[in-house]
């Protein structure tokens, strides 16, 4: 993947700055939950933001990084809220 930036960019969730005491809880969660972040483009400026093709950062899950324009960001929100509303169907319906 490319690295799209020279200096420090903002992440959403800032998965890194937690204490021990923390990570122990959040490992619960599952062991990539404390490391999902996405880390901003510094690429983007006012003459190319409308541009759905120019990635708007990077995905961070564990070990990968992915980078991803706005509409792939989309289709991936999109994705996850369908896989957890047949998640909760399954479990309602008893198929487990």
């Amino acid at each position: 993947m490319k690295k799209y930036n020279v200096k420090p960019r903002g992440y959403v969730n800032h998965g890194g700055a937690s204490t021990e005491k923390d990570r122990e809880r959040l490992r619960k969660l599952g062991k990539n939950y404390n490391s999902i972040d996405f880390g901003m483009s510094t690429q983007m400026n006012e003459s190319n933001c409308s541009d759905r093709s120019i990635p708007i950062g990077t995905l961070e899950v564990g070990n990968f990084s992915v980078d991803l324009t706005w509409s792939e960001c989309s289709k991936i929100i999109t994705t996850l809220e369908d896989a957890q509303l047949t998640h909760r169907q399954k479990i309602r319906l008893g198929m487990f």
